[in-house]
C-alpha cells in the first residue's frame, strides 16, 4: 500500500482520510479500534512535540505492527514539521507522509525548503505536504469567537497556491479557507467558493487542518470539492481530558489499565463519527 494510491482512491471516490493526532498509547488504541470497527483507512499522525513524547520509533512501530496484523491501510504522517532538520529526520525514520509547515517563513524560504524536502522524500516514495498560508489557532478550547481568529489569517489565494505548488512540486497542500485550529464559542465556517477556485488551479491533493468542530455540511462540501485529508486533534484532546477527569472523580483506582478504558472509548467514539462523516468506512483494498 502506497500513500499516493490511497489518496488517489480518496479523491476519485470522493471520501477523505481522517488524520488523527496520536500523542500516546491510549489515543493510538482509540484510533486503531475505530479503524477496525469501521474497516476504514486513515492517517495516524504525530507532531514534533507528540513524537518526542511518544517516541518516533515507538509511534512508527505501533503503526507498522497494527497495519501488518490487521491488513488495514493506515498511513503515518509527521504533522506540522517545524523545520528542515525535523522533517529530514521524519523522512529518514520512514513516515509515509511528512508535513512541512513553512508558513511562518518568507515565501521564498518556504519554497526553497519545501522543494528540497520534496526531492529527498520522493527518492523514498514519501509524500510531502506543504503549508503556504499559516493556519491560525491552537489545538485546544478557546474563549474567542471563531470569526475573530479567522480574521487574523490570510486566506489561500488560488493563483499564488498554483505558483507555489508548481515551484515546489509538493504532493499535498494544506489550504486555509477558515479552518482554524481549536474549538471556539461559535462554529467555524469554511469558504467553499474559495476552495472551489483553489481546486481549479491546483493539481495536487488538498488537506484541511483544523477539522475539529466544523459544520458537517462544510466538511462534506469540502470533500466533494476534492479535500482528501482532514485533520482532527482538539476533539480527541478534550475527550481525553474531560473523560479522565470524570473517571478520577469517581474512583480511587490507581491501575492505569483499569482507569483508561472509558477514556479510550470516548475518543474511539469521536473517531468513528469522523469516519462516518468523511465517508471512509469500508474503503479498504
Amino acid at each position: 500500500m502506497k500513500a499516493i494510491d490511497l489518496l488517489t482512491k480518496a479523491r476519485n471516490e470522493r471520501f477523505a482520510l481522517g488524520a488523527f493526532n496520536t500523542g500516546n498509547l491510549e489515543v493510538a488504541k482509540a484510533i486503531t479500534s475505530a479503524a477496525l470497527v469501521k474497516q476504514s483507512p486513515l492517517i495516524m499522525e504525530t507532531s514534533a512535540g507528540e513524537s518526542e513524547y511518544f517516541g518516533m520509533d515507538n509511534f512508527l512501530g505501533f503503526v507498522k505492527n497494527f497495519r501488518e496484523k490487521n491488513n488495514l491501510p493506515i498511513l503515518a504522517n509527521f504533522d506540522h514539521g517545524p523545520g528542515l532538520v525535523e522533517c529530514r529526520a521524519a523522512i529518514e525514520a520512514g513516515f509515509d507522509q511528512v508535513h512541512f509547515d513553512g508558513a511562518k517563513l518568507s515565501y521564498e524560504e518556504n519554497i526553497k525548503i519545501t522543494k528540497n524536502l520534496v526531492l529527498e522524500a520522493h527518492t523514498k516514495g514519501i509524500l510531502i505536504e506543504a503549508e503556504m498560508d499559516r493556519i491560525m489557532g491552537e489545538s485546544r478550547s478557546h474563549g474567542e469567537l471563531a470569526e475573530s481568529v479567522q480574521a487574523l489569517g490570510n486566506y489561500t489565494d488560488p493563483n499564488k497556491a498554483a505558483e507555489f505548488v508548481n515551484l515546489t512540486g509538493c504532493d499535498i497542500l494544506a489550504v486555509f479557507i477558515g479552518n482554524v485550529h481549536g474549538i471556539y464559542q461559535t462554529k467555524k465556517k469554511l469558504d467553499l467558493s474559495l476552495l472551489r477556485a483553489i481546486r481549479s488551479k491546483v493539481p495536487c491533493f488538498l488537506s484541511l487542518h483544523g477539522g475539529s468542530d466544523l459544520l458537517a455540511e462544510d466538511v462534506k462540501g469540502a470533500i466533494g470539492l476534492g479535500v482528501v485529508k482532514v485533520n482532527i486533534n482538539t476533539e480527541l484532546r478534550m475527550a481525553f481530558r474531560e473523560t479522565l477527569n470524570n473517571v478520577l472523580k469517581g474512583t480511587d483506582e490507581a491501575a492505569v489499565y483499569k482507569i483508561m478504558p472509558p477514556v479510550i472509548a470516548a475518543m474511539q467514539k469521536i473517531v468513528e463519527e469522523k469516519i462516518d462523516l468523511f465517508g471512509s468506512g469500508g474503503k479498504v483494498f
